[in-house]
């Protein structure tokens, strides 16, 4: 009995494994396309058939087998040498096994990477990155990189900073735009992490100098994805590193989520209605400029409007809304004539987001007096400041009033988490010193910034903000519109102090008014309000151009690090109003 239950278990083993041959001598056969396919399928079905049938009539075990062996082995033999005749030295079967094999280690070994990691890597259209070998010594950094990652995604960042020091690397977490130092890394685990960063993205191993960029897709155990970029450039001390989680969605916000009050959105839609002028938008840098300028754009109809954009770094990519790259680092780079070159195409609305020279101030001024809109950012504090740039960069006032429509301005401001925040009445000495009603009962709250631990001592972390206080940012504004009386003001030269008396007889809110009605709100801490709204003394103290009232320092763009995406909640005076271009908002 046990001699027939061999007999057939060796009769199966062979007829097995002698069709997965046939299967894969099947899909070879095309190699070969001068040989007759139909003349050798028909001889491979019928070994089959006679080993089938050596089994079943043969009663010899040895002798069924030693048979059973012989006539594949003569088929493969004449089929190897075959394909040997035919297709040279890269014919032989040798090769071919060895390759197969060589493919099935390299599975198992990027099986074993992965296992050890917490997060899955991937590059464009979804495709796995090839991971380095565990025994690899590349594979220590791969290790390094996918724990500061999760450790990143724990903390909600949304930019990983990486920065050469004389002895380490600084490292800081950027969350809502506020950026967090985190504990240093040292050389020895940097540099293989930021060459692991390289090896999977394709960038130049041997490039340490010159900025590089390269995207890149996590995913965890849930299957949530993360879309990264990851950034190199040269420093005196070294290379630096940074990751930014790259959310295009994110600058595609509606106007009325940006956070603006019910009275300003109403007031900006009746300028809107029109399809000519000039708007200007301006805050300090990483403030939601460039986000504001975008959902300006997208209050039109671009299909039935030419809507163009120029800009050093799009951030996002639109339908229908045509994006016009200027790069400043090319040869004999020059920001108003590549702006005149798109002018000529004559698109109804163009948003340009900097104005770094009179010459474009000047091409401004007088495309958007044609029957155009413009939309155009600056960096300023303050409407007022905004309007003063405006009238300085360009030498005559009359010029210079003539399309404005409006002047936007704005800060962002974190929003509270609702899960932690804490409520409270502030004195009376706060109210007053705000200029808020005294008596009154507010819905103030301010962050939780005290950790919680539970009965063992240990870090209980809020789930909505990781125990940061704060989850999203929403915009505070104050909108300037152009009357007849303001423009008849700018026209004639008259003081700024006197234009903004004007502003506040038109009702204009303060951006900083702005954010304690916000906080009166209970949608953002006083404290907050303060931090965006008192003046950068670093920035002030700063050389001013006349164009933009940015640094001497920053007009050139080239080789900066992009501003810093931010994420926020959904909702009316509830969302994020942030985004920016290449070092500009």
């Amino acid at each position: 009995m046990y001699v027939n239950i061999i007999y057939v278990g060796v009769a199966v083993a062979v007829l097995v494994l002698w069709g997965r041959f046939l299967v894969w001598i099947d899909n070879d056969l095309p190699n070969m396309p001068e040989q007759p396919a139909l003349i050798w399928k028909g001889a491979l079905l019928g070994s089959v058939a006679i080993l089938l049938l050596i089994w079943l009539l043969v009663p010899n075990f040895w002798f069924a087998l030693v048979l059973n062996v012989f006539i594949p082995a003569a088929l493969l033999g004449y089929y190897w040498r075959t394909r040997v005749q035919v297709l040279g030295s890269s014919g032989d079967l040798l090769g071919v096994i060895s390759g197969h094999m060589e493919q099935f280690s390299a599975g198992r070994r990027a099986k074993k990477s992965v296992s050890q990691l917490g997060l899955r890597y991937e590059g464009k259209g979804g495709k796995p990155l090839h991971l380095p070998a565990v025994e690899d010594p590349a594979y220590n950094g791969v290790v390094l990189l996918d724990q500061l990652l999760i450790q990143g995604l724990e903390n909600r960042a949304q930019r990983i900073d990486l920065m050469p020091s004389a002895q380490a690397y600084e490292m800081s977490f950027s969350t809502d735009g506020v950026a967090y130092p985190q504990s240093g890394m040292q050389r020895t685990n940097a540099e293989p992490l930021i060459q692991a960063v390289k090896q999977l993205t394709g960038l130049s191993l041997e490039e340490r100098r010159r900025p590089q960029s390269a995207a890149f897709t996590t995913r965890d155990a849930d299957n949530n994805a993360v879309q990264w970029t990851a950034n190199t450039s040269g420093t005196t001390a070294g290379e630096r590193l940074w990751l930014q989680v790259n959310a295009k969605d994110n600058w595609k916000i509606p106007l009325d989520h940006l956070g603006m009050s019910s009275e300003q959105l109403t007031s900006l839609r009746e300028v809107l209605q029109g399809n000519e002028g000039l708007i200007i938008v301006s805050s300090p840098p990483h403030m939601g400029r460039t986000t504001t300028l975008y959902s300006l754009l997208a209050n039109h109809d671009a299909y039935t409007t030419s809507i163009n954009t120029f800009e050093i770094n799009p951030r996002a990519d639109f339908e229908s809304i045509s994006l016009t790259r200027f790069d400043p680092a090319a040869p004999n780079a020059s920001h108003s004539k590549a702006l005149q070159s798109l002018m000529l195409k004559d698109p109804h609305i163009l948003m340009v987001a900097q104005c770094p020279d009179a010459a474009t101030a000047e091409l401004i001024a007088k495309y958007s007096r044609e029957e155009h809109r413009v939309y155009v950012g600056l960096r300023a504090n303050d409407a007022i400041t905004a309007l003063e740039l405006w009238r300085k960069v360009l030498p005559d006032n009359q010029v210079a009033a003539t399309p404005l429509r409006a002047i936007i301005s704005q800060r962002l401001v974190r929003l509270l988490c609702p899960t932690c925040k804490i409520a409270y009445q502030p004195d009376e000495a706060m109210l007053a010193k705000l200029n808020l009603p005294i008596g009154r009962d507010l819905s103030a709250f301010k962050a939780n910034t005290q950790p919680s631990r539970d009965q063992k001592g240990n870090l209980i972390k809020c789930p909505d903000c990781a125990s940061l206080g704060y989850r999203g940012q929403t915009g505070i504004f104050e909108i300037l519109i152009i009357n007849d009386e303001i423009r008849r003001a700018i026209a004639t030269g008259r003081p700024v102090e006197e234009i903004r008396t004007l502003s506040r007889k038109n009702n204009m809110m303060f951006m900083v008014e702005h954010g304690f009605r916000k906080f009166a709100l209970g949608i953002t801490s006083i404290q907050e309000v303060i931090r965006v709204c008192t003046p950068d003394k670093k920035s002030a103290s700063k050389p001013k151009t006349a164009a933009t009232g940015a640094s001497k320092a920053d007009t050139n763009q080239a080789g900066k690090i992009p501003g810093q995406s931010q994420v926020g909640a959904p909702g009316a005076g509830n969302s994020r109003a942030g985004g920016s271009s290449a070092g500009d908002s």
